[in-house]
């Protein structure tokens, strides 16, 4: 399967003469909050996770692809409640060891921002979004990107039973993406 993806990649550049950007994850973050009513929002980051763009910036499209590790989630709240957050009510880490962004289509503007059209994959559930994002290109190998989305918790599942209302443990989950991009020679 791999070989067939490396020699589909391999045509890809071929065919759209497209630039391979590897994401470096020591110098990149995604980050997240959820809002919590009368005390600290949930605030954490995932510190593994790896990822690929290729874009044409000739015609000024490409494709992001990003494969986060759950359970290297950290939050503010690990030391009352890191099991609870990794177990099946939250995340279900054992069933459910990754989460994935796969854009449909990436459009490139001439004013270093771009658009997204990701699907975001948690816990084996799909929902589509449009990811605004700014880049910066510093030299001919290195680049940054950041982007912010917002999606809701109860679309994935994220908080089942006691969990799942809303009133307390606010719905929408914000997530900040800063990425550092090395370019493939």
């Amino acid at each position: 399967m791999i070989k067939y993806f490396f020699l589909f990649l391999f045509f890809c550049n071929q065919t759209f003469a497209l630039e391979k950007w590897i994401i470096n994850d020591s110098k990149s973050s995604i980050n997240f909050s959820i809002p919590v009513l009368f005390t600290e929002d949930i605030k954490g980051n995932f510190k593994k996770f790896k990822g690929f763009v290729n874009a044409d910036r000739t015609n000024l499209k490409g494709v992001v692809n990003i494969e986060v590790d759950i359970e290297s989630m950290t939050t503010n709240y690990d030391l009352d409640y890191a099991d609870l957050i990794k177990g099946d009510i939250f995340f279900d880490v054992a069933k459910f060891p990754k989460a994935f962004i796969k854009t449909k289509d990436f459009v490139i503007n001439k004013d270093n921002t771009a658009f997204a059209f990701a699907t975001l994959n948690i816990k084996g559930k799909e929902k589509d979004f449009k990811i605004p994002l700014s880049y910066n290109l510093e030299g001919n190998n290195k680049a940054t990107a950041k982007g912010t989305f917002n999606f809701n918790r109860s679309d994935f599942e994220i908080g089942t039973g006691a969990w799942s209302p809303t009133l307390i443990l606010k719905d929408e989950v914000t997530v900040n993406v800063s990425l550092s991009l090395d370019k493939v020679k």
